[in-house]
C-alpha cells in the first residue's frame, strides 16, 4: 500500500525546485497534492498527476497576507476540509550582502517570505487540522538555521527563527493531535543551488569552480 494513501497534502513554493519533487513524490506515494504558488505550477501538476496522484495548483504569494487566506480556504473547500499534511517549503535565499551592507528591504523582504509567509500558511490550514484532531506541519529550515553564514545574516536569521517558531507550534498543537516539525537541508543538487553558489562567488570575488567545489563536500 502507498504511504500516503487517501491522504491531502499541501506544499507551498512547488512550482519548482525542491518543492516540485516533494509533490511528485507525494504523488507518488498516492498523496492528493494541492501546491501553492505565486508561479505557474502547471508542470509540477502535470508531473505529479503522471506520477499517479491526483495534483491541483492554486496561485499564492506566501508575502501577501489577503493572498494566503483565500488561498487556504480554496484548498480546504477544494479537499474537503481534510488536509493531512501542510509543507512550508515556499522560500527566499536573499541576496550576498555582508550586514554593513545589508539594506533594509532586502533584510525585511528575506523574512517576509521565510518566516512571516510560514506563520500566514500555518495559521490558514490549523483550523480544519484542529477540527479533524489530525495533521502534520513540516517547515523546511535550513542547515544555517543552527549556525552562521557570511553574506546570507536575513536568509540565516529567518532560518534560525523558523526552528523557533517550529517548536513554539509544536507545544501549542500536540493537544490538538497536530505535530509540527522541521528539516534542516544542506545544499540541493538543482538549478537554485548553482544561482546561489554563484552569488557567493561573485560577493566573495572567488572563481566559480573554487566556490563550487567547497560547497560540494555534502556526504549524499
Amino acid at each position: 500500500m502507498k504511504r500516503f494513501a487517501n491522504q491531502n497534502v499541501v506544499i507551498t513554493g512547488a512550482a519548482a525546485g525542491l518543492g516540485r519533487v516533494l509533490a511528485v513524490e507525494f504523488a507518488r506515494e498516492g498523496a492528493r497534492v494541492v501546491i501553492a504558488d505565486k508561479n505557474d505550477a502547471a508542470a509540477t501538476v502535470a508531473e505529479a498527476r503522471q506520477a499517479g496522484g491526483a495534483a491541483d495548483a492554486l496561485r499564492c504569494d506566501v508575502t501577501k497576507e489577503a493572498d494566503v487566506v483565500a488561498m487556504c480556504e480554496q484548498a480546504v473547500a477544494l479537499l474537503g476540509g481534510q488536509v493531512d499534511v501542510l509543507v512550508n517549503n515556499a522560500g527566499w535565499n536573499g541576496k550576498a550582502n555582508l550586514v554593513k551592507d545589508m539594506k533594509l528591504a532586502d533584510w525585511e523582504f528575506t523574512l517576509r517570505v521565510n518566516l512571516t509567509g510560514t506563520m500566514l500558511v500555518s495559521r490558514g490550514f490549523i483550523p480544519a487540522m484542529m477540527q479533524r484532531k489530525r495533521g502534520c506541519i513540516v517547515n523546511i529550515s535550513s542547515n544555517v538555521g543552527r549556525r552562521g553564514l557570511p553574506f546570507r545574516a536575513d536568509y540565516v536569521c529567518s532560518k534560525w527563527a523558523l526552528l523557533g517558531f517550529t517548536q513554539t507550534l509544536a507545544l501549542e498543537l500536540v493537544a490538538h493531535g497536530i505535530r509540527v516539525n522541521a528539516v534542516c537541508p544542506g545544499p540541493i543538487v538543482g538549478d537554485r543551488i548553482e544561482q546561489l553558489v554563484k552569488m557567493h562567488a561573485d560577493a566573495e570575488g572567488v572563481p566559480f569552480a573554487e566556490m563550487h567545489r567547497a560547497w560540494e563536500n555534502v556526504p549524499m
